[in-house]
């Protein structure tokens, strides 16, 4: 089996990045898959899971004007477990009743008291509890009463939604993922946290899988590409009456996700920094006269 290798794209401007145009890189590459940005001086290196998203990436940087500030070039590294190293050093999170932790920085059972414990291997690309984004899903899923519910996790990365909807009492939770690998990370956080046979169960399927039927709650942290693209996809999964929680859209793609989720009405937003969370509840349909 050939060696992993990581999709990169090098950009060398004329002089290193300051804090606003480094901001305004991260918020332009973030709808493209991005994994991780490494800068060396003038130098900016953005890594990508897969060819295709660094492919994307070239084009939605090229109609920001951003080719025209800095010369690029693309490459091909060999995993030497530099995804690993960048988050050897992650710690434990606190978001609400829930405390995210890595194996390395686990709190001891009395430390815990009566929060929920979700042990997280870190993984490029996948869920952590360290981005804004999946710490604005928590704070959604706790506002929100999942006892007996179903609830499905689309995009599920890690499966830290999923194992955090079973913690809150849902009577059934659901990860699903088009990407294997991200499947494996889910079926080793059900591992850690000792979740119960059938109690979570993660899948490889698409959003158009028939498959997948309407949840009393769906999970959706992805893009704010992703949700204006998919979002018809997203809400027939959505039961009638049923709420979603969509997150990994900014402040300036908030207006398009409303929009891409037309037959929802926003019930509350949260927001950390310049990134959004939406909790919204599919309308009823309406009977027939």
């Amino acid at each position: 089996m050939p060696a992993r290798t990581w999709p990169v794209l090098r950009l060398t401007f004329a002089t290193p990045l300051d804090d606003e145009r480094q901001q305004q890189l991260l918020l332009d590459i973030d709808d493209c898959g991005a994994s991780a940005l490494e800068e060396d001086g003038d130098v900016v290196s953005i890594h990508f899971n897969a060819p295709a998203d660094r492919d994307a990436a070239v084009d939605l940087l090229a109609a920001r004007g951003w080719l025209s500030q800095a010369a690029l070039a693309t490459d091909d590294l060999p995993d030497e477990g530099w995804a690993a190293r960048s988050q050897a050093n992650l710690p434990a999170v606190r978001v609400g009743r829930f405390v995210v932790a890595p194996p390395w920085d686990l709190p001891s059972p009395g430390a815990v008291g009566d929060a929920l414990l979700i042990e997280i291997e870190p993984s490029t690309g996948f869920g952590t509890g360290h981005h804004q984004s999946t710490r604005l899903c928590l704070r959604a899923l706790q506002s929100l009463d999942l006892a007996g519910r179903r609830v499905l996790d689309v995009g599920t990365g890690s499966g830290i939604l999923a194992v955090a909807s079973w913690q809150l009492g849902a009577a059934e939770a659901i990860g699903v993922d088009n990407d294997p690998d991200a499947i494996e990370a889910a079926e080793d956080t059900l591992r850690r946290n000792a979740v119960p046979a059938g109690a979570v169960r993660v899948e490889v399927r698409g959003l158009d899988d028939p498959a997948l039927h309407p949840a009393d709650v769906v999970c959706a942290n992805l893009t704010g590409t992703l949700l204006r693209q998919q979002g018809a996809r997203v809400q027939r999964l959505i039961a009638p009456g049923g709420r979603a929680v969509l997150s990994g859209f900014t402040e300036d793609e908030a207006r398009w996700v409303r929009e891409a989720f037309d037959d929802c009405d926003v019930e509350a937003t949260h927001d950390e920094e310049f990134w959004i969370a939406y909790v919204m509840r599919r309308r009823a349909s309406t009977p027939q006269a």
